[in-house]
């Protein structure tokens, strides 16, 4: 490890400080990324890396080719590269860098199933479906079950090699009122769960451009928070939070270098997007997340300072399930005009509220009707935008100050509200 290496040379205690090496290491990332992507997106560009149905113009510029798609590729190398670089090794440091490469591995090989069927369409030697704009992956059922093998596994290995404590901080709770245990035979497929879900959140809400980054900013944000509160033990007791093992203090490494990959996607990711993460990145930094808020024992937090991802993830849930019910109630007719939401995820049907349209919509909304019964009208023409580009920085910022103020409010709640 490069402190390491700088403590022999001069024996300075601020080599082994935690804020130290997490600001080397969110440095080191950032740069690196800075560096690295402009030729990356390049490279990406010539080799037609992108799941959307939109041939590149041979002209060098402007570029009006379809976004790449595996930005995420770079940020995962860059984020362990640094990490090792910075951090102490310990069993948890080793579980989540695990995590991080093995579902990078699985949404990598997802995205480039992406591009061979986009291929396979141009090259005339598949059919294209008439509603989609992007090919097709792997099959989410083998996608969901590889992701809870590599779960079970890294989780199992855990329990072999690192005392795991299988208490619960329930938000709203103070410890001396409640603080549940869950035996081992519970708490492994809770962990598991818990990081396949965080992992397919991040990837449902990574449809915009931008509109996983922030909520990821946050979450890191919070975790490192608690990270060096509750490995202090001081600190600990004086905010009145469980008290965390030392070694869990290195968290704050890879929260920092997480958050600098995010800042630094930003700079290339922003409306209009120059590249996009795929599932590769959001598989792997949701996955990574998750984990992380496993390890310092706020795990029933992650829904709260997650906000946006839960949103994401219930409104498509209860999308499909209420097209399912109408379509066995009343019909495919009416199951394809009325729908919960205009469109799922929840910033799709944000997008479709927001974007002006002058004839009637054929899609009347059940959640609509519910907000004007309750004297909530949904935007006027006169608030409504025209061109698309408008529509989406209007919905992605909104849904970023919701993830603002659930950072805000989930500290409160945690460091507060005993």
């Amino acid at each position: 490890m490069l402190a390491d290496l700088l403590y022999l040379l001069w024996p300075y205690q601020i080599f082994r400080s935690v804020v130290f090496r997490g600001g080397m290491a969110f440095l080191t990332t950032y740069l690196a990324i800075v560096l690295l992507m402009p030729p990356l997106i390049r490279l990406f560009r010539r080799k037609g890396i992108t799941a959307d149905f939109r041939p590149a113009s041979p002209a060098r510029k402007p570029y009006m080719g379809a976004k790449p798609i595996m930005g995420g590729g770079l940020l995962i190398v860059v984020i362990l590269l640094a990490v090792l670089l910075w951090v102490d090794l310990n069993q948890f440091v080793v579980a989540l860098l695990l995590i991080l490469v093995a579902f990078g591995v699985i949404g990598a090989l997802d995205d480039l199933a992406k591009v061979r069927q986009r291929r396979r369409v141009e090259a005339g030697l598949e059919a294209r479906k008439d509603y989609t704009d992007k090919a097709d992956g792997v099959s989410g059922r083998l996608r969901l079950a590889a992701e809870f093998a590599v779960a079970a596994v890294v989780v199992l290995g855990l329990y072999l090699f690192v005392n795991i404590d299988g208490h619960l901080v329930v938000p709203f709770v103070p410890l001396k009122w409640w603080y549940p245990y869950l035996p081992r035979t519970l708490f492994i497929p809770f962990m598991v769960l818990v990081i396949v879900a965080g992992a397919n959140a991040v990837n449902l809400t990574d449809g915009m451009d931008t509109l996983a980054t922030v909520p990821i900013l946050t979450c890191a944000v919070f975790v490192a928070a608690v990270a060096y509160v509750g490995s202090d033990p001081d600190w600990a007791v004086r905010l009145k939070v469980p008290a965390l093992s030392p070694d869990l203090k290195e968290l704050i490494i890879i929260a920092a270098a997480v958050l600098s990959a995010g800042f630094a996607f930003l700079r290339f990711n922003a409306p209009p997007a120059m590249i996009t993460m795929g599932d590769l990145g959001a598989l792997s930094l949701g996955s990574t997340i998750a984990t992380m808020f496993i390890f310092a024992k706020v795990e029933l937090f992650l829904p709260l300072v997650g906000g946006v991802f839960v949103l994401t993830t219930l409104s498509t849930i209860i999308q499909r399930g209420f097209f399912k019910l109408m379509l066995w109630w009343k019909g495919r007719e009416v199951a394809t005009r009325v729908r919960f939401f205009y469109r799922a995820p929840y910033h799709h049907h944000l997008q479709a509220l927001w974007t002006y349209h002058e004839e009637e919509r054929a899609v009347d909304s059940v959640w609509v009707a519910f907000l004007k019964k309750l004297g909530i009208d949904p935007p006027g023409a006169e608030d409504q935008l025209d061109r698309a580009e408008d529509v989406n920085s209007r919905v992605v910022w909104r849904m970023h100050m919701i993830s603002l103020w659930l950072l805000v409010l989930t500290l409160i709640v945690y460091f507060k509200v005993r």
